[in-house]
Parts: structure tokens; C-alpha cells; sequence
């Protein structure tokens, strides 16, 4: 039975707005949640942060010149000595530098049948590895997580698709993953890919990708991501899927304050009056 965290979730508006709107904390915010919640469900907290990590991996790993993110959750000293603490992180995270760098076992059968390098589509390391990590992610036994990162990849792989078309690219290699769904993708010839009726975010996404406005057009993908988190929890009211979607939307706003201080501002506040309004007692409670 899920556990529920009926004070968490209610107090959710005051924990966040104790925070300056200028001064945000993810890490702070994070922590805090750490403290009051059962470490396995922490575990799934941490589960949405692994893309900091994957960033962190891929600019060790690819030797880019870019400042550590503080907000992974493996700190920037493992990276020192990597390979001695290879075992420290996500097994998609060993696998990938194992075959990356040639040094995983050749003499394995099983290993050589699952190469990431043998698809008949030739990929980039980088879509390979978050091939991996769509493939680790989605053994989670949380239905948030799961829904949350299957629409995460349509979603990305949707984007790929739309701007592959207007810039007249080659969309196969830059898909991440492989199947029906990909497949239509590369080969549909129609406005919406045929996929109209399967994907229901599909036409307010195309609307979205029309704004010329760069700035309001990552905004607008921004909140469509807010709401789809909203529509995986609509009947969750105080278990961890709850405190998912939330931590969610923190990182939109945690984005947001970096990118435009005034959207930032903005996107602050709505998550503070969503929190409001959405953690009031349901009426089911009231019965």
C-alpha cells in the first residue's frame, strides 16, 4: 500500500514559498523533501534528477567544458576518479562508459547481442545513451515515473520530428528509441504525422512549435509539460506521485529563474497558487 503524506502534501505551499522567488533553492528544496519522506520513496525523488546527472556523465565523459551541476545526485568528486567509482552510479551510466570505451568484456555473447553500437541506423553516442536511460528509467515499478518518461521521450522525439522536417534533416539517427511509434514518425508524409488520435498533446504541441518567439515558445513547451504532470496525477492526492509532480514543476521553475527572471517570477508563483488550490482537502474527504 502506498504510503501517504497527508502534512507533506498540505504544508507543500509553505515549504516552497519560504523561498525568496529570487534566491530559489532547488537543492535546498530537495533536501527538505529528503527529510521528510521514507528513503525508498526518496529514491524516486532522485530518480527525476538523474538528468542533471546524465549531463554531468556526458560532459565528463565527451570532455566539454562546462561547469559541474550541483543539482545531480552524484557529487562532482566521483568524477575524479571515475572508472575506480564506476559502481557508484546508475548501472545505465556503467554500461554506457564499459562500451563507450571499449572496456567492457568482448567475450560475453550476451553483451555483444545487446551492443548499442549495432543498430542498423546509426546513432550518436548522445542519442545512444539516452536510448539507455529511457530503457533503465522505465524498470521503475512507479506509475508516475513511468507515464512521466514515456511521455518525456514522444515528447522529445516529437520535437526532433517537426524540426527535422523544417530544416530538411535526417530524423532516424536523431530518434531516441526505435518501434512503430518511431517509425511513423520518420516515414509519414501528413501534418501530424497520422498520429492526431494517439497522441493528445500532439496538436497543442505542433500550435506551440509554430511561435516565432523563442523565449514564449520554450515557455509555452514548458507548460504543456506542467500540465500533462497535473493530468498523471489527477487522482493522487497524497502519496508520492503528488510530491512527484511537484518536484516536477520545481525544476520548470528552477529553469526558469536562470533563463528570464520575469517568467521565472511568474512560473514561481503559479506553482504556489496551484499548490494552494490543489492541496485543499478533496470533497471525496468531506464524505
Amino acid at each position: 500500500m502506498a504510503r501517504e503524506y497527508y502534512y507533506l502534501i498540505a504544508g507543500l505551499p509553505d515549504l516552497f514559498i519560504d523561498q525568496e522567488r529570487k534566491d530559489f533553492n532547488l537543492v535546498k528544496l530537495k533536501d527538505e523533501i529528503k527529510e521528510s519522506i521514507h528513503p525508498d520513496d526518496f529514491k524516486l525523488v532522485e530518480k527525476l534528477f538523474l538528468e542533471y546527472d546524465n549531463e554531468n556523465f556526458q560532459n565528463f565523459l565527451f570532455e566539454r567544458k562546462s561547469e559541474f551541476n550541483l543539482l545531480g545526485n552524484y557529487p562532482e568528486e566521483l568524477y575524479k576518479e571515475f572508472a575506480e567509482n564506476l559502481s557508484e552510479f546508475p548501472e545505465y551510466i556503467q554500461e554506457f562508459y564499459l562500451s563507450f570505451t571499449g572496456k567492457n568484456d568482448e567475450s560475453d555473447e550476451e553483451d555483444q547481442e545487446n551492443d548499442y553500437y549495432s543498430d542498423q541506423v546509426e546513432k550518436i553516442p548522445e542519442v545512444k545513451f539516452q536510448e539507455m536511460f529511457y530503457q533503465y528509467i522505465q524498470k521503475s515499478n512507479n506509475r508516475f515515473l513511468n507515464k512521466w518518461y514515456n511521455f518525456l521521450q514522444v515528447f522529445n522525439n516529437l520535437l526532433v520530428a517537426i524540426s527535422s522536417r523544417k530544416n530538411s534533416a535526417e530524423m532516424a539517427p536523431q530518434m531516441v528509441g526505435e518501434g512503430e511509434l518511431i517509425e511513423t514518425f520518420t516515414r509519414s508524409q501528413a501534418a501530424d504525422f497520422g498520429l492526431k488520435r494517439e497522441i493528445d498533446f500532439l496538436e497543442p504541441l505542433l500550435q506551440i512549435t509554430e511561435q516565432t518567439d523563442i523565449i514564449e515558445r520554450e515557455r509555452r513547451i514548458d507548460m504543456l509539460k506542467w500540465d500533462m504532470a497535473d493530468e498523471f496525477t489527477t487522482f493522487d492526492y497524497f502519496n508520492i506521485n503528488k510530491i512527484l509532480a511537484f518536484m516536477v514543476k520545481a525544476k520548470i521553475v528552477n529553469r526558469w529563474a536562470k533563463l528570464d527572471s520575469t517568467i521565472g517570477a511568474q512560473m514561481f508563483e503559479k506553482l504556489v497558487t496551484d499548490l494552494r488550490e490543489t492541496y485543499e482537502m478533496p470533497k471525496e474527504f468531506d464524505k
